[in-house]
């Protein structure tokens, strides 16, 4: 399982930093061709000044009268060089002071600037170029120190780093809160599925955002779908329970002309068949129509549950305790078919009085039903509800359908015990956890 919002955050994050970084990237290099672009395009027009200065005297020997050039190649190592190659004979700039330069070879007519490293440890711009005046080769180099315009640089990308940083913790801080109030329409997804499991379907589908809307129309139509399968099984084994009841009649009466043997196996038989159409017969009306997906609602169900038992069993009392608003959050059918199976066990084997209490315990759900019939051996409580003891096809003590209310229970990873009740008779406590992990 993952977070969709830590997920959207994630690629959010990857996303804008690498965009970030590529846009840094192109902008430092771009800032930078133009400050070079800048640089060598000044040096080009002090190289035109060093030709254009450069003399013959009467001995044959070329001069660059400093007073001709800018005073900024005067001053020692200001940032501003040049150097003239002719016939062996090198003419410095008084900014070089007793740096040695070495001279890259060049072609008669090219240019060339690039970046090195001086030999005072600074960066710098070197143009280069090869002309002929006077009829001889003249190799001109002039150098910038752009070091301060690199630090610059660097300090002007450190600078754009940091807003990028921030600009990407405003983003995803903007993001987050885009996000909560875009998931918080959730809500009304967990809402509208709520009020389907109670039941009830006051909400509107107007309400919902139109990208979840398919969902909640396809869980809702799974349900009615569901709804209506379950009723029409439940149906058919009705009317097959309805159906039986007439042919185990005439099979009663046809037994009645066998001999003694026969009629005691035949009426057994035929016994333990009625009792199973007598169950499913007593279940259809306990549950009522099958709402699947649907939570129990104590407030509405129960009284209902307890109207059906003392149609059933006239004679009898039943009392229930509940608290108000009190919701189980378990399919309605399977709570339903519990608490009748424990209520019709209660009701068939006490004398008078029933009781059933539903209440909030331990971060669960306890229910109890007691009744003060002749009660359980205590060495026949803890397997009253063993498969192999089920007591549905016997006539006499407790069991009916408990081994049905265990299953339910363990099914839910609940619990389930008998005691002897303060009635007399037995007490059935089942507990069912907070959390509906069905297995």
């Amino acid at each position: 399982m993952y977070s969709l919002k830590r997920e959207l955050h994630r690629n959010l994050l990857i996303t804008v930093t690498v965009v970030m970084l590529a846009l840094c990237a192109a902008l430092y290099q771009g800032i930078r061709g133009l400050t070079q672009d800048y640089v060598a395009s000044r040096l080009l027009h002090d190289m035109d000044s060093v030709i254009a200065a450069l003399t013959i005297d009467q001995g044959g020997q070329w001069n660059l009268p400093r007073e001709r050039m800018s005073t900024v190649y005067n001053r020692v190592q200001s940032g501003h060089y040049y150097l003239v190659e002719v016939d062996g004979q090198r003419l410095y700039s008084r900014s070089l002071f007793d740096m040695e330069i070495e001279i890259p070879r060049v072609n008669q007519g090219e240019n060339r600037c690039f970046d090195m490293q001086a030999p005072n440890r600074k960066q710098w711009m070197v143009c280069l170029h090869k002309v002929i005046k006077k009829g001889t080769a003249l190799t001109i180099w002039v150098a910038e120190d752009i070091s301060p315009l690199e630090h610059a640089l660097r300090g002007f990308m450190y600078f754009a780093l940091g807003a990028v940083a921030l600009s990407i913790v405003a983003l995803l801080a903007m993001q987050y809160r885009v996000l909560n109030r875009g998931f918080s329409q959730f809500e009304q997804i967990r809402e509208a599925i709520r009020q389907m499991h109670l039941g009830t379907r006051e909400f509107s589908l107007d309400q919902l955002p139109v990208e979840i809307l398919p969902l909640i129309k396809e869980i809702d139509r799974l349900l009615a779908q569901l709804s209506t399968r379950v009723q029409r099984s439940r149906n058919a084994v009705g009317n097959l329970a309805h159906e039986l009841k007439r042919p185990l009649q005439r099979l009663r009466t046809q037994l009645e002309s066998a001999d003694a043997k026969q009629r005691a196996e035949g009426d057994s038989i035929v016994q333990n068949i009625h009792n199973v159409v007598e169950r499913e017969l007593k279940r259809a009306r306990i549950v009522g129509v099958a709402t699947p997906g649907r939570h129990a609602v104590i407030d509405e169900d129960l009284p209902h549950l307890v109207q059906v038992m003392q149609g059933i069993y006239p004679g009898k009392t039943i009392q229930s305790v509940c608290a108000q608003n009190l919701t189980i959050p378990y399919d309605r059918d399977d709570v339903l078919e519990l608490l009748g199976n424990l209520l019709d066990n209660a009701c068939k084997f006490s004398k008078e009085k029933v009781s059933v209490q539903i209440e909030r315990a331990d971060a669960g759900w306890r229910i109890s039903v007691e009744d003060d019939g002749e009660g359980v051996e205590g060495s026949d409580l803890n397997t009253i509800a063993d498969r192999g003891v089920r007591l549905d096809e016997n006539t006499q003590g407790h069991g009916l359908g408990l081994a049905i209310c265990k299953d339910i229970v363990e099914n839910y990873a609940g619990q389930i015990r008998f005691e002897t009740a303060k009635l007399g008779g037995l007490a059935v406590v089942v507990f069912l956890p907070g959390s509906p992990d069905k297995q």
